[in-house]
């Protein structure tokens, strides 16, 4: 295994365990008396796919809508009526790469190739998906989850998670 590898699967390891400073056992009492910022909740992630399902039925598109943790795990997903199969797979992997890296997946395209993302995909088991089309959810200064959609241009799946979030105030 080389040096890239190594390191790319190491920072995918703590973002992957991440927040547990403050929960763990020994941990000083300061610091186990912090809190980060709250969660995304599934009534959260649930209202957040409906307006994205109100704003794409308005422009008569058909998507796949996915809605992950600050960690990529997925919280709920739907494919609207005729929606290609193919983008629920491709909505989820959009999403998470936007909450693993804490960017829009727009700005991961250019690096999709390079080393350390690959690593990043390889440790994932090949689930996340380069393209445009998700955004990151960030509370309290904290990225606390994503959303991502995908059966449109890229430019419409990026604009209609941008106006899902806007409508329930994220």
């Amino acid at each position: 295994m080389n040096q890239i590898t190594r390191i790319s699967r190491a920072i995918l390891a703590i973002m992957l365990v991440g927040g547990g400073v403050g929960a763990s056992a020994g941990a000083p009492a300061e610091l186990a008396a912090q809190t980060g910022p709250q969660r995304l909740t599934l009534s959260e992630a649930q209202d957040i796919i409906a307006a994205a399902q109100r704003d794409a039925a308005s422009k008569n598109l058909r998507l796949s809508i996915a809605v992950v943790d600050g960690r990529g795990d997925l919280i709920a997903a739907t494919r609207m009526p005729d929606a290609r199969p193919t983008t629920m797979d491709t909505a989820i992997g959009k999403a998470m790469g936007a909450a693993i890296f804490g960017r829009p997946s727009a700005d991961l395209v250019e690096q999709a190739n390079s080393p350390l993302y690959q690593n990043m995909n390889e440790a994932t088991g090949g689930r996340l998906r380069f393209f445009q089309g998700a955004v990151p959810i960030v509370r309290d200064g904290y990225t606390v989850g994503a959303v991502g959609a995908s059966g449109a241009s890229s430019q419409d799946d990026e604009d209609n998670v941008k106006a899902a979030l806007a409508a329930v105030g994220l």
